[in-house]
């Protein structure tokens, strides 16, 4: 009888040891729909910091922080950790839709080019860099928790160049980066938002909901959002309205020239009466490509010009057809030595 205890205990030490291994279920914590306002807001505006101060003037490395108050004062050292975070912040912002392929390829490069002119110590960067002149920071020092930082951002980088040709060239969030954009604007004019601006939310908001399916239709839509900044800023903003309107113009026309520069069958006149059924058919024309299918479209629209019954069109389709032949074979080599730089960028990165 002593012993029933104990031995009860062990006989049911299986079922104890199976009910507290079992898996913990936690409910799901989901974000409202203010919740994610606000955090996209947030991130807009932590992009901001980047797109402000990692520029040219400090040899586009970014500054260790900035203070506000009491006074406006910017620390014009970096680290490899910041350095890191800087090159991350790049890539998300374009994941966030604030800025293109192009000015992410850009911003990338003019980094790359300061590092590989920076001081190193047997290949690990120092701990800290004046922005302004590039020498390492007096007492000079490795840190090996600050060169794990950046080898994780640099090997983060290179994952997400390596995804970037295969995504179209429109990013599918441009719309929604351009709508968190203005919602700092309207939340900085307050009560001097005017009727322009609200209209101009509510545009940006239907994209959202319903983006544009051609590269033209794309095109045309941010050119007109570009165009109505001014009316929507109205005659006397604010500071920091301004501000945000010159950043939403200026993300307008980043995507615009980014969308020109891949595609510049965007600024010639529209195909002649009759071609639009045809055209319906062309990938790459008809639909927003990725970066890989506009490097093949000059095969692609070849082939598909010899299956076609061109010879039997009028002249006025002849002509077009003779303007956009070039035109195609120079968006496919953009699109190929576009993803030859991105396959750089990723073997710098790695």
């Amino acid at each position: 009888p002593a012993a029933a205890p104990i031995v009860t205990l062990w006989l049911i030490a299986p079922l104890i040891a199976w009910w507290i291994s079992r898996p913990l279920f936690r409910k799901e914590a989901e974000l409202g729909s203010e919740q994610k306002h606000f955090l996209r807001k947030l991130a807009r505006r932590t992009w901001l910091f980047f797109d402000t101060f990692v520029t040219a003037n400090d040899h586009w490395l970014p500054p260790d922080n900035y203070q506000e108050d009491p006074v406006d004062v910017l620390a014009l050292r970096t680290s490899p950790t910041n350095i890191g975070l800087s090159l991350l912040a790049n890539l998300s912002a374009y994941d966030f839709g604030y800025i293109s392929v192009g000015k992410l390829l850009e911003r990338t490069e003019n980094t790359f080019q300061t590092l590989h002119g920076m001081d190193r110590y047997r290949g690990h960067f120092y701990n800290w860099y004046d922005t302004l002149t590039l020498a390492p920071l007096p007492p000079t020092y490795v840190s090996s928790v600050d060169s794990g930082n950046l080898s994780g951002h640099l090997l983060t980088l290179a994952a997400g160049f390596d995804a970037l040709p295969e995504q179209t060239i429109i990013n599918v969030r441009t719309f929604d980066g351009l709508a968190d954009t203005i919602a700092n604007w309207v939340e900085a004019a307050a009560g001097s938002a005017t009727p322009e601006l609200a209209n101009l939310q509510r545009e940006v908001e239907s994209a959202c909901e319903a983006a544009p399916t051609t590269v033209e239709a794309a095109h045309a839509l941010l050119t007109q959002f570009a165009n109505k900044v001014d009316s929507a800023l109205g005659p006397s903003p604010d500071k920091d309205a301004h501000n945000w309107a010159h950043a939403f113009h200026q993300q307008c026309l980043d995507s615009v020239r980014d969308l020109s520069f891949l595609v510049p069958w965007t600024e010639l006149a529209g195909p002649p009466f009759g071609l639009h059924e045809w055209l319906h058919e062309l990938p790459g024309i008809s639909s927003i490509p990725t970066l890989r299918e506009l490097s093949r479209l000059d095969a692609v629209f070849a082939h598909w010009l010899d299956k076609t019954e061109i010879a039997n069109t009028d002249t006025s389709a002849l002509a077009w057809f003779d303007q956009l032949r070039p035109v195609i074979a120079v968006a496919s080599l953009r699109a190929r030595e576009r993803i030859n730089k991105l396959e750089r960028l990723t073997g710098e990165s790695r």
